[in-house]
């Protein structure tokens, strides 16, 4: 805190506020934080499980995870110890060191997944980034990356190269060399695109910034025929498809292939930042000492976090739960939706769904919070359900209920 600022009751530094005058978290996040975010006029103090409380003492139904983030929920009480217990130990010591948590979780997504290797880093747009910087210099001199329009794959330059979404790369430009967008969920538009130039292909299982797009059964395993044949690295983007999300551990289980890289965040701390690059062997000799790094990948509180969001994951019943929750919620969309007139579409795998409208979803998402319960909009017309895996029927149903209310 700066000399002479004051703290409030609600413990926001520079509010000036008393008790009987309550600060604002939102005044004094709109004032002094970047514009970049628009925000619903709600500051969350606290969750559990499915349910998160505004500063009002409001509940509130989360469908939402916090991007599809809180993959336990809130509070969840193993994930919450494992936290505690690691931050008591230690909290940092860098990559030039080894440690515990960061060996015990590297082992864990080896013994579980396809890959020999993992590189760990801070977010998905940073595992993506490692992601094409591994397949280019994998690849001995090819540099073309294909990717598909629609798609969402982060932020940062090399990510927001490979997004598909011009919109969200306004005012930024040029973009980097070597990135080829072709129509989504086409195997024969990749096939056409990809060359002797290309090093990767990087999709998403299903696109899920871009309107929870499930492609046709058989794509995944087309691109990997594709990339077998041409030399291309394939890339798939399970930030947010991983970590339990669509019913498997990752999304291309559900196919049987073997990806040359996944690269992983959101679900996997459960709440705290934390990505991985999953990556075959041949692929991640790239990364030499010097190549690449992070100073905060593998920190050691969000490998114990991660680790224990596994061990619910697998151990815990988790992704069970998530495969049939989300198979009921599906069915419940689709049979209250059944012959509106304003619904084209429910669509999704697992707890990944999309109910696509004729309209704006904005207003109904706006409706929804008022009600006490929490969505998202994507693709303009798109109403996008990510809850956290542990949601229960009786859950489904009260939000399908809130749903059926504010639809006009």
């Amino acid at each position: 805190m700066t000399q002479g600022a004051t703290q409030g009751a609600t413990g926001v530094p520079g509010d000036g506020a008393t008790a009987e005058a309550p600060s604002s978290i939102r005044s004094v996040t709109d004032r002094c934080t970047t514009q970049n975010y628009a925000r619903y006029p709600v500051a969350f103090t606290h969750g559990s499980g499915c349910r998160l409380w505004d500063e009002d003492g409001r509940e509130y139904l989360d469908l939402f995870a916090g991007l599809a983030v809180s993959s336990l929920g809130h509070a969840h009480p193993a994930l919450v110890a494992a936290i505690r217990e690691q931050a008591g130990k230690l909290l940092h010591t860098s990559n030039l060191f080894y440690h515990e948590p960061g060996a015990r979780l590297a082992g864990r997504l080896v013994e579980l997944t396809f890959a020999d290797r993992v590189f760990f880093c801070n977010s998905g747009a940073e595992a993506n980034e490692a992601a094409i910087k591994m397949a280019r210099r994998a690849s001995g001199g090819r540099f073309k990356i294909v990717s598909a329009h629609g798609s969402f794959h982060g932020r940062t330059y090399g990510a927001l190269a490979a997004t598909g979404q011009p919109g969200l790369q306004e005012g930024f430009g040029p973009m980097l060399e070597g990135f080829v967008h072709v129509e989504p969920c086409s195997a024969d538009a990749v096939a056409a695109a990809v060359g002797d130039d290309t090093a990767a292909v990087i999709v998403e299982p299903i696109i899920g910034e871009g309107g929870v797009v499930v492609p046709p059964p058989g794509y995944l395993a087309a691109l990997r025929e594709i990339c077998d044949r041409s030399g291309a690295k394939l890339i798939l983007d399970e930030v947010q498809t991983g970590n339990g999300r669509t019913g498997r551990l990752f999304a291309y289980e559900h196919e049987g292939i073997r990806p040359d890289i996944v690269t992983t965040a959101k679900g996997l701390g459960g709440g705290l930042p934390i990505g991985a690059v999953l990556a075959r062997e041949d692929v991640a000799a790239a990364f030499v000492p010097g190549s690449h790094g992070t100073t905060f990948g593998a920190n050691p509180v969000c490998c114990a976090a991660a680790l224990a969001v596994l061990d619910q994951l697998t151990d815990g019943g988790v992704i069970a739960n998530a495969a049939r929750v989300g198979d009921y919620f599906l069915a419940k969309l689709r049979d209250a939706l059944a012959g509106r007139d304003d619904v084209v579409e429910v669509r999704g795998q697992g707890l990944l769904i999309g109910v696509e409208f004729r309209v704006e979803t904005k207003p109904f998402v706006n409706d929804l919070l008022a009600r006490g319960v929490v969505a998202n909009a994507t693709a303009g017309t798109v109403l996008r359900l990510i809850p956290p895996l542990i949601l229960t029927e009786d859950e489904v149903d009260e939000g399908v209920s809130a749903l059926l209310e504010v639809l006009p």
